[in-house]
Formats: C-alpha cells, structure tokens, sequence
C-alpha cells in the first residue's frame, strides 16, 4: 500500500464557508473542507548536550563568581572560553532540532495495516507500532532547509532504537515521550483548540501599528 503525502490531509476547503451567518450556512461544504487533526513536535537529535550545557553554565556561574580581586583577570578569561563554548554547543543543540507533523488516522487505516502486516502487540512496542506512526507522518521539517514529506517506519525505529552495529544509541525514552506521544494524540483526535502564539501575535500587532 503506497503511503500518501502530507498534501493530501491538509487540504484547504474548496471554497470558504462562512460559519458567522446561520442564514446560509452549508454543513455539507463546511464538512467537504475538514481534515484529519494533525500534531507537531519539535525532536532534538542531540538531547545528549542537554546535560553538556549544563555543566558549563553551572562552571561558568561560579568562575564569574570569584572572591577575590587577584582570581578575577584569570576567571574572567576563563569565563569568556566557557561562554563561547557553551553557545557552541547550544548552536550544535538548535541546529539537531526538527520538527515532526502527524495526522489522525482514517478510518480502515488501521485495519489495512492488520490485513498487510499483521497485529501490532498491545503491550509492547513493535514493527506494526512504527509503520502506524509512519503512515500518520505529514511532513518533517529541520531546523534549516525545506521540509521533507513523511518518514519511513525503519527510520523511526532506528530513530528510537538506534543501531549497534553503527555505535547509534537512539533517542529510547525520549522518543516515545515525543514522537510517539503526539503521533497518538493525533490518531485519538482528542483535545483540539486553536494554537496560539504570543510572538506571532506581537509581530503582527507591531506590523499592523507601522
């Protein structure tokens, strides 16, 4: 079974329906522009600096904290190699990061992938598990360049298991906690608002004065 693109679960509605006026108001064309619910999650692919960063802004605190006036000339020279470092490795954090958009699944979806490849197991995580959050993938978007249609099941569970063979250890814990944590909450299509964000928000308020 051919794996759909993301374009095609996020289609606008053909022509727009006003809901404000009860008058003329169609359910039926309001209904032929929905989509399935689709979550997004940014994943860092270095989570392992997290701990890295840390350390560095909990020496660089005390080396700017020196007592006396004879420690400062060295702490302070020491300080400016520890923020540089540190603003490395958050540059190395941010550029890891990527974001990942899931659908809810369709209606006989999951039955396709049973007839296809077999049950998945309830109390484990297996194949079946990841070609469901694979089939749900819209898009994958990095931090820098063009976003990239859907994911492999292969890839994500390299992505969560990693590989011994390529000394990759994989993202364990965190994988789920991400990846397959919105993945579901897509497919259980609970929970739906309107997002909103204060910076959009800002900006376009202070466009809007200009």
């Amino acid at each position: 079974m051919s794996k759909q693109s993301g374009k095609a679960f996020t289609k606008p509605a053909e022509t727009p329906v006003d809901t404000h006026d009860v008058a003329t108001f169609d359910v039926r064309a309001w209904a032929r522009g929905t989509a399935p619910v689709t979550r997004s999650v940014a994943v860092c692919g270095r989570p392992d600096l997290m701990g890295h960063i840390e350390a560095l802004k909990d020496e660089l605190e005390r080396a700017q904290a020196a007592e006396f006036d004879d420690q400062r000339p060295l702490a302070k020279s020491h300080a400016v190699e520890l923020a540089q470092a540190l603003e490395a490795a958050r540059a190395d954090m941010l550029a890891a990061m990527v974001v990942f958009t899931f659908r809810g699944l369709r209606p006989g979806e999951i039955e396709a992938l049973n007839a296809e490849h077999g049950p998945g197991d309830p109390d484990a995580i297996t194949d079946f598990d990841y070609r469901v959050w694979a089939r749900q993938c819209v898009k994958v978007s990095p931090a820098h360049g063009e976003p990239v249609s859907g994911v492999d099941w292969e890839t994500l569970k390299f992505m969560h298991l990693g590989d011994p063979e390529t000394e990759a250890s994989g993202l364990g814990l965190y994988f789920m906690r991400t990846i397959a944590k919105t993945a579901n909450a897509a497919a259980s299509g609970g929970g739906v608002d309107v997002p909103f964000s204060s910076a959009s928000s800002a900006l376009t308020q202070g466009s809007s004065r200009s």
